[in-house]
């Protein structure tokens, strides 16, 4: 059973902790979906110990659409892996979705990561022995509660929407790298996850398919209210994103804020 636990409501002040404006929905002011809390994550190389994250502060909301920005080695990768439960940090405190992490088993913590979390991957992470529509379904399968025919519709939708149900029984090897991430946005989307985390989604694309898929992801972000959180150094995400939050050696710095993007948003009631 997941066990529940409220953040801090007293915060220390740090850059990356929240926007200047809080995204809202049609019914008010956003839910916090990501908190973090003094988190502090280190590792043991040899005879030192490396501190990867030196206290980090951060709250995301439901409906964002940010990006984590950093050097090789500046911590991007260890904070994606914090709020995507794949680690546990060494001291402080994650909560996704009102759920404390270091709290819970192994079995709660997948149980939490396959409810609440989905993953894009630069390298697409596909199963090559499987259809595309195998591929896509496998979220449902694992989360055990849909039937066969429930299966194949949310698939299907998913499949069209990304411009892909004709592909739908092709292999990922008889795939563009365009057509490969979609696949992965779609498997991604299939649970209906609060959050997805995209670490590097564009990286292996050329600039026509890249836009293309920065699109497909926004236009998500807008319709279905989902959070997508990116890991990149590709400016074209970076400059269609809501907040830009910068790390270095593990700490974050004063974020950026597409205000023209904000703005647009609010007038479109968008958010």
């Amino acid at each position: 059973m997941e066990h529940k636990s409220s953040p801090d409501t007293a915060q220390k002040a740090n850059p990356g902790t929240t926007p200047n404006t809080i995204p809202t929905t049609r019914s008010g002011t956003a839910e916090e979906i990501v908190v973090l809390q003094n988190v502090v994550k280190q590792y043991p190389l040899g005879k030192v110990t490396v501190e990867a994250l030196k206290g980090i502060d951060l709250v995301l909301y439901e409906g964002e659409f940010a990006a984590v920005v950093g050097a090789s080695g500046s911590g991007k990768s260890t904070l994606l892996n914090m709020i995507g439960c794949v680690d546990l940090p060494t001291s402080g405190r994650v909560f996704i979705n009102g759920i404390e992490i270091g709290k819970q088993n192994d079995k709660e913590l997948t149980r939490l990561r396959l409810y609440n979390l989905g993953f894009i991957f630069q390298t697409f992470n596909l199963v090559n022995v499987l259809s595309v529509f195998q591929n896509v379904e496998m979220p449902l399968l694992l989360q055990g509660n849909f039937t066969r025919k429930e299966r194949l519709l949310r698939v299907d939708q998913l499949l069209d929407r990304v411009g892909l149900l004709t592909h739908r029984n092709h292999r990922p090897n008889e795939l563009s790298g365009g057509q490969r991430q979609r696949v992965s946005i779609a498997r991604a989307l299939v649970g209906k996850p609060k959050i997805v985390l995209a670490d590097e989604p564009t990286a292996n694309l050329d600039s026509v398919t890249g836009k293309e898929i920065i699109d497909l992801m926004q236009e998500i972000n807008h319709t279905d209210h989902t959070t997508f959180l990116f890991s990149t150094h590709d400016e074209r995400v970076v400059s269609r994103v809501q907040r830009i939050i910068p790390i270095e050696d593990g700490l974050l710095k004063q974020p950026q804020y597409n205000d023209a993007l904000n703005t647009a948003n609010a007038l479109t009631g968008t958010r």
